[in-house]
């Protein structure tokens, strides 16, 4: 009988030995996986949406010719250019994104002047500030009259999401 019961225990210590390894591979594991994840990820992801955001919007803007319809006053009645500009922009963009604009127009190979005062969709630069991440992204554009411009578009998503 006590050979039976010594036996027993045996058993018994080896089910709490694997208990005890499963345990401890576990929280290894959840640890490492833990460490291994950065907390940026979001962060990250949402810059390079913006990247190509704003890539994505300069080059249908100019691709579509609103550039020309403003060189040449093809514009809607009773409608400027500024807001001109900031309708073609907020077809392009979500509406939970900021956006600043502004637009060069090239006098020569060094110098340039702006073409228009800055298009923007933001109350203050508050909402810039209060951001996670914010995307400028430039262009050099000629026209089809010749005309060269360097534009520069920076998207801020709000509230710092994306």
């Amino acid at each position: 009988m006590k050979h039976r019961f010594l036996r027993n225990q045996k058993g018994v210590s080896r089910i709490l030995e694997t208990v005890i390894a499963a345990v401890i591979l576990f929280v290894v594991f959840s640890a490492a996986t833990f460490l291994v994840q950065t907390s940026d990820v979001k962060t990250i992801q949402e810059r390079s949406d913006l990247d190509r955001l704003g890539y994505n919007v300069l080059n249908n803007i100019m691709e579509s010719g609103v550039i020309e319809n403003i060189e040449t006053n093809k514009l809607p009645p009773n409608i400027d250019n500024a807001t001109y500009l900031r309708t073609a922009i907020q077809t392009y963009i979500p509406t939970t994104v900021y956006f600043n604009l502004t637009i060069y127009t090239f006098k020569d190979q060094i110098t340039y002047a702006k073409l228009d005062p800055v298009i923007k969709n933001v109350a203050n630069a508050e909402s810039f500030k209060k951001s996670a991440e914010i995307s400028s992204t430039n262009m050099i554009y000629t026209s089809k009259n010749g005309n060269s411009y360097y534009a520069t578009l920076i998207l801020a998503g709000a509230g710092g999401s994306f």
